[in-house]
């Protein structure tokens, strides 16, 4: 009995004989994250606890197709992992979009986040300007809690310039819909807008963002922000600054119209040693006093190009406003890319 031919081979042979263009000008790859670190977490005066924590684990798929005259399809799709668990996020995936680029930018549709070929107009500033410590996920997370940099988005509409000089320009729409009616997908819109420059030691970025919503925004809502940060790099040292104005429809008397962030950095690099010193301070937005301080240390130890350990303090100082809710955290773990 003759053997059965594989399905990729069959596959390959009817799109020869198709003469399908797929067959010789998609290029796929496959890539993910493992991020655990062991933490010991504290609460104001309560007891303490341990946990064992995912950092932002992923598998993703991405890939291109050549299209002629300088015009390239791109795809994408990110599976968030909660690698302690084996269970996945909700949603499921972190992004999944397509996106087409040519001389004049990239385009993209879809879910989309900094990892997608147009970027995040204000989270990539960050990523460029600041770093973290040691993740910007579990008990290190800054992204949204101090500096609302609004990274991950549903049915959005991406773009991102060609670099002019080091200078980039990004642009993100998305039709944000009612939280109470979530198919009602053009209740609430966003617009987000970034301007990032990154050539020899500098790093700079200024960014805007605006909300809307049908019959007017809710209560405390976000309604719009500047953002601007510098980066700095002198080699082994690279200092940076990063501050910004959340605007809210706030009650008035009870509630803040404005809040504003800052954030203080330090990188020390030596061979494969690195340590990161991050001090932060938000305005608690439902507090007309309160402050949110919040300072870090880091320590990572690169024992190749893909796996690095960690190791790190923490403490949120949450609301001054309030008593006995500071969270300090300590944790060491590893990340893998792969």
């Amino acid at each position: 009995m003759k053997a059965l031919p594989s399905i990729a081979a069959v596959c390959s042979l009817s799109i020869a004989a198709l003469g399908h263009p797929i067959a010789h000008a998609q290029d796929m790859q496959v890539y993910g994250q493992i991020r655990l670190t062991v933490n010991h977490l504290k609460t104001g005066n309560a007891g303490s606890t341990m946990e064992e924590r995912d950092n932002a684990s992923r598998l993703g798929f991405r890939g291109k197709e050549e299209l002629g005259g300088g015009l390239q399809a791109l795809f994408g799709m990110e599976m968030g992992l909660d690698a302690d668990t084996g269970s996945l996020t909700t949603p499921a995936f972190r992004n999944s979009y397509v996106a087409l680029r040519g001389g004049l930018g990239t385009v993209a549709l879809g879910r989309l986040d900094s990892a997608n070929p147009t970027g995040s107009p204000l989270y990539s500033q960050v990523t460029g300007i600041t770093s973290f410590a040691a993740n910007d996920a579990g008990a290190t997370a800054i992204g949204t809690s101090m500096l609302n940099a609004r990274n991950r988005t549903s049915n959005s509409l991406g773009y991102q310039s060609p670099s002019w000089g080091g200078t980039v320009f990004r642009a993100r729409y998305y039709l944000r819909g009612d939280a109470k009616a979530p198919g009602l997908e053009d209740d609430a819109r966003s617009l987000d807008l970034g301007l990032s420059y990154a050539a020899g030691p500098w790093t700079a970025g200024l960014g805007y963002a605006k909300d809307t919503r049908a019959g007017g925004l809710l209560a405390n809502e976000f309604d719009s922000k500047w953002q601007m940060g510098l980066r700095y790099s002198f080699g082994a040292i690279e200092p940076y600054v990063l501050l910004g104005r959340d605007r809210f429809n706030h009650k008035p008397g009870v509630s803040r119209a404005d809040v504003d962030y800052w954030m203080l950095g330090t990188r020390l690099r030596h061979g494969a040693h690195a340590v990161v010193l991050n001090l932060m301070q938000r305005d608690v937005q439902t507090s007309l006093t309160g402050k949110r301080r919040r300072q870090q240390l880091a320590y990572t130890y690169a024992l190749s190009k893909r796996t690095e350990l960690q190791a790190f303090v923490d403490h949120d100082g949450v609301d001054s406003s309030r008593p006995n809710v500071a969270v300090r955290a300590i944790g060491a773990g590893v990340r893998h890319d792969f």
